[in-house]
């Protein structure tokens, strides 16, 4: 599954017809092998995006990390975790970095859509 996810992510910013013929395979065989994913239908896209960060959680270099989970009709379609580059001074900072790319994420899956 993760090679799958990955192929066709390396596609995400000019996905073709044949990506998404993809992307509905892998789809259809999580919803047919019971245990191997839970895809569950509903009737909306809602996108839902749940950010988190952990200011200076290193405590080697007291780097932040930052964390996103985005939902797509309540089936999660993407997530990150990603030590940041730099210190954030302050716990607020670090929250904000991380909604500010949880916000991106979502707006680029609202562009997809």
């Amino acid at each position: 599954m993760a090679f799958a996810v990955n192929m066709i992510s390396q596609f995400m910013h000019s996905p073709g017809q044949e990506h998404f013929e993809v992307a509905y395979r892998t789809l259809r065989y999580l919803k047919g092998t019971p245990g191997k994913g839970r895809i569950k239908k509903f009737g909306h896209l809602q996108a839902e995006v749940y950010t988190d960060a952990d200011c200076a959680g290193s405590t080697t270099d007291r780097r932040s990390t930052s964390k996103y989970c985005t939902y797509i009709g309540g089936n999660l379609v993407s997530w990150r975790s990603k030590k940041k580059s730099v210190v954030a001074h302050s716990s607020a900072e670090a929250e904000f970095r991380s909604l500010a790319h949880g916000i991106c994420e979502a707006i680029w899956i609202k562009r997809l859509l």
